[in-house]
């Protein structure tokens, strides 16, 4: 998460990670195109729109193909076996990302769009009562929020450090039951950079206890404008997940709803993992507030720091259903970790979404 408002340097709350294998560029933000395989390619050209769609098939890393290669094991055990609970707590966010990262550029109409919705969708996770009540993350709510098994902890490899990082994201309902919302850099470096290895999904991680299992990534998908020239516009990304035991993650733990061209003033509760300072990283934290129009993105007061990238932005969630739509994903910070940014959900974050359901 990157620093505002005339900050002396930039941070991301999530962290950066290289990957190693070609994306397909897709132009007019949707096209029928497939990625490359090949390991040893860079990402294809950029074409001039910004709303364009580039996907990958989820890269691994080196270690991880050798043991699928060697051991004759599934992609799914090959990731449990890379992501121990040693590894999984020793995962850090990125300490500085001010490598390639731009300003928000000016967008015109860049608060309005299109009105679409898709409904949140029930799964048959039942979070243990003992463990459902989130710790506050600001003092400006008054109710507790209950924990929800549709947020989960991110862990993925940087190929250029080998280091392990982490952000947060949210199931999403759609057609194919499989989609993960989460933060452009927390699937993609951004600008001179590849896409990140070993991506992995815990839902409802809970002090080092994964109650309903570890999914590996099958797609990743961002903006153009975010993996070619890290604007802050479109730092959105999906996930497609793959199966567990053959079910859906959605019809396992649910999926949030989504919501697109909706007002930039709405009331939120922001859910993730920080995993920085006082935050330990181990369990879900919220804040709760109304969004504001702020530049060309949205903001909200609140205090949670780096690990929280891509964690969603809930509107009308309840702690009855533990479900909401989301209308946001937490992108940026400031200096003094008082406020969250994110892209605001316009047309092109639901063409995004429906190309990520589609691939």
């Amino acid at each position: 998460m990157r620093l505002e408002h005339g900050a002396l340097r930039r941070l991301l709350i999530g962290g950066f990670a290289a990957g190693s294998m070609a994306a397909a560029t897709l132009t007019g933000g949707i096209s029928q195109a497939s990625a490359a395989t090949s390991a040893a390619s860079s990402p294809a050209a950029a074409p001039a729109n910004p709303g364009a769609t580039i996907t990958v098939s989820a890269p691994v890393s080196a270690d991880v193909q050798k043991a699928i290669n060697t051991k004759h094991i599934s992609r799914d055990a090959a990731m449990k076996a890379y992501w121990t609970p040693a590894r999984m707590r020793a995962a850090i966010p990125l300490d500085d990302a001010a490598k390639g990262a731009a300003a928000p550029r000016a967008r015109t109409n860049a608060l309005t769009g299109a009105l679409h919705k898709v409904a949140p969708s029930a799964g048959t996770a039942k979070p243990r009562k003992a463990a459902t009540r989130q710790r506050t993350g600001t003092a400006s709510t008054a109710a507790a929020v209950t924990a929800s098994p549709t947020v989960g902890k991110v862990f993925f490899r940087d190929a250029t450090d080998g280091l392990n990082y982490v952000c947060s994201a949210g199931t999403v309902n759609s057609n194919s039951k499989r989609l993960i919302s989460t933060a452009g850099h927390c699937v993609h470096h951004g600008s001179g950079g590849t896409w990140h290895q070993n991506w992995t999904f815990v839902p409802y991680y809970d002090h080092g206890n994964r109650p309903y299992g570890t999914w590996s990534a099958y797609r990743l998908v961002t903006f153009n404008g975010w993996a070619n020239s890290s604007d802050l516009n479109y730092d959105v990304g999906f996930v497609k997940a793959n199966d567990l035991s053959g079910v859906h993650i959605v019809n396992r733990v649910g999926g949030n709803g989504i919501q697109t061209g909706q007002s930039t003033s709405r009331a939120m509760t922001i859910i993730g993992y920080p995993a920085e300072a006082p935050y330990p990283g181990d369990w879900q934290y919220y804040c709760q507030g109304t969004t504001y129009a702020s530049g060309s993105r949205i903001a909200m007061a609140c205090p949670l720091t780096r690990g929280v990238s891509g964690g969603p932005w809930l509107f009308g969630y309840s702690n009855s259903t533990l479900l909401g739509y989301i209308n946001g994903t937490s992108s940026t910070t400031n200096n003094g970790r008082t406020t969250l940014w994110s892209p605001y959900f316009s047309n092109d974050v639901w063409n995004l979404y429906n190309y990520a359901d589609g691939v």
